[in-house]
C-alpha cells in the first residue's frame, strides 16, 4: 500500500507540541514593550513561527498570507489593515527575548526527562559549541554590527557582519539547539578582548557556557566539544576550574608545540585498533597519557592522534584515510580513547546537522528585519521551530520512519495541510486587539 498525504499534518503537529511541549503556554507568555498595540505580540509570534516552519522565507510573504486571509485559520484575531510587515518588524524589535530563551529550554529538558532518546556518548552528556556568521552586507548595518575591512581592487571596503555562538546537544539522532550568544561590539571597559575591534568568539563562548549551565542546570552536561580556536589556557582554565566541566578540542595548527608533541610522542605508544560498525571505519588511536609538562599548564591534558580508514569499494582494499589530532581534560577513567574519538565526531554534528542545516534549509542567513533585538528574537523562534520540528519528526511521525520520507516531503505536507484546511483551529489563547 502506497503512502497517502496527510491532509491535517500541520494540525497534528500543533496539537502534539501543545500537548507535550506546552506550546500554547509559550504563546500566551509572550510580551513586549509596546503600548496600546493593535496587533498583539502573541499574534506576531505565531505568525513568525508559521513563517519559519513553512519556510516562507520573509516577513513580506507573511503579510501576503495575511492579505489572502488563509492565516486566520491559525491566528484568530488580527486586522488586515494593521497586521503588515512594518507592524511585525516593530513587534520583533520590542519582543521580550529573555522569555523566549527560557521557553527554548522546554524541549531539550522534556526530551531528557522522558528518556525519549539516548543522549549520551559513553555515559557522558556532550554539548558542542561553535561560532558562525549569519549576516554580511556592505551597506545595511546597525549599531550592533561588527565591522570588517576587506581589500578589493577599488580599495578597502567595510563589511557589516553579525556573528553568534551556538550550543547544541549532540550524541543522538535528535540534537536540539540549547542557547545562542551573539558576538558583540568591543566594550572599551573590558580588558580581555580576543579580537581587535570586537569581543571575539572566545569571550562570547564563555558567556554562552555560563548561560547553558544557568538555564539547564549543572548536571545537564559533562563535556564541551569545541574547535581548535578554543585550545588556549584562559578558556580551558575557565571551563575546568570555574565551570568544572571537561572539554575536548581539536588540534589543527602544525606550528604549535602541542601539535608537534602529539606527533612525536605518538611514535612511542602502541596504537589502539578497532572497527566502528556504525560509521564503518577502521581506526587507529595513539593515546598520549599526559601533555601538560611541555605546554606548561597546571591542567593535565591527554593527547590523541587518530587515523581512520574507510573502505571505498566493498570487498576490495581501497581506503580513504582521515587523520586528526585532539586534546582533552577528561581523565582516562572517565573516557576511553574510542569515546574521545566519537565525541570529536559529534562536534562535526553542529556544523553539518546544526549550522549547515539552519543556513541551507531554514533561512538562518536571511535578514528578516535588521535590528539587534529583532534578530535575536527571530533566532530564538527559529530554534524553537527547529527543536519542535525534529522532535515531532523522529518521535511522533510514524509515516516518516515507515515510508522513508525526506525532510522536504514533510515540509511540503505541512504546506498542503495549511492550504487546504477549511476550519479554524479551536485555540483560545489570544486576546483580541
Amino acid at each position: 500500500m502506497g503512502y497517502k498525504i496527510e491532509k491535517v499534518r500541520l494540525c497534528k503537529f500543533i496539537r502534539y507540541i501543545s500537548k507535550v511541549y506546552e506550546f500554547m503556554e509559550t504563546v500566551r507568555g509572550c510580551s513586549d514593550k509596546r503600548k496600546r498595540s493593535e496587533v498583539k505580540i502573541e499574534t506576531v509570534f505565531v505568525g513568525i513561527f508559521l513563517t519559519l516552519l513553512l519556510r516562507w522565507g520573509s516577513i513580506r510573504r507573511l503579510s501576503f498570507e495575511v492579505l489572502r486571509g488563509k492565516i486566520k485559520k491559525f491566528i484568530p484575531f488580527y486586522k488586515k489593515s494593521t497586521f503588515c510587515a512594518n507592524t511585525i518588524g516593530y513587534g520583533l524589535e520590542n519582543m521580550d527575548t529573555s522569555f523566549l530563551e527560557k521557553q527554548l529550554t522546554l524541549a531539550p529538558k522534556k526530551l531528557k526527562r522522558n528518556k525519549a532518546y539516548s543522549d549520551t556518548i559513553g555515559g557522558l552528556h556532550v554539548v558542542a559549541v561553535d561560532g558562525t556568521e549569519y549576516f554580511r552586507s556592505a551597506s545595511i548595518h546597525c549599531d550592533e554590527c561588527l565591522k570588517y575591512k576587506l581589500k578589493t581592487k577599488e580599495g578597502f571596503v567595510t563589511n557589516y557582519v553579525h556573528r553568534a555562538v551556538l550550543a547544541q546537544k549532540v550524541g543522538s539522532k535528535i540534537q536540539p539547539i540549547l542557547a545562542v550568544e551573539e558576538i558583540r561590539n568591543k566594550d572599551t571597559n573590558q580588558k580581555d578582548d580576543q579580537t581587535e575591534g570586537h569581543y571575539g568568539e572566545l569571550t562570547a563562548a564563555k558567556r554562552l557556557a555560563k548561560k547553558v549551565i544557568s538555564l539547564y542546570g549543572h548536571r545537564f552536561l559533562d563535556v564541551f566539544t569545541l574547535d581548535a580556536l578554543y585550545l588556549n589556557y584562559p578558556f580551558v582554565s575557565f571551563a575546568k576550574k570555574e565551570l568544572q566541566k571537561e572539554i575536548i578540542v581539536r588540534v589543527k595548527d602544525e606550528r604549535t608545540t602541542l601539535y608537534k608533541e602529539i606527533e612525536s610522542l605518538s611514535t612511542l605508544v602502541e596504537p589502539i585498533k578497532g572497527y566502528d560498525l556504525k560509521q564503518k571505519v577502521f581506526y587507529q588511536i595513539y593515546a598520549i597519557p599526559s601533555l601538560h609538562h611541555s605546554v606548561g599548564w597546571d591542567i593535565e591534558l591527554r593527547g590523541f592522534k587518530i587515523i581512520e580508514k574507510n573502505r571505498i569499494i566493498e570487498n576490495k582494499n581501497y581506503f580513504s584515510e582521515n587523520l586528526f589530532f585532539c586534546a582533552t581534560t577528561l581523565p582516562k577513567w572517565k573516557a576511553k580513547a574510542d569515546i574521545v574519538r566519537k565525541i570529536v565526531h559529534a562536534k562535526w554534528g553542529i556544523e553539518n546537522n546544526g549550522i549547515k542545516d539552519l543556513k541551507d534549509n531554514w533561512f538562518m542567513t536571511h535578514n528578516f528585519h535588521h535590528h539587534p533585538n529583532a534578530t535575536l528574537a527571530l533566532f530564538l523562534i527559529l530554534f524553537l521551530v527547529y527543536n519542535l520540528f525534529y522532535a515531532y519528526l523522529f518521535l511522533q511521525m510514524k509515516t516518516y520512519r515507515l515510508y522513508d520520507l525526506t525532510i522536504a516531503q514533510v515540509i511540503e505536507e505541512f504546506i498542503i495541510s495549511y492550504v487546504i484546511m477549511k476550519n479554524r483551529l479551536p485555540f483560545r489563547s489570544f486576546s483580541g486587539p
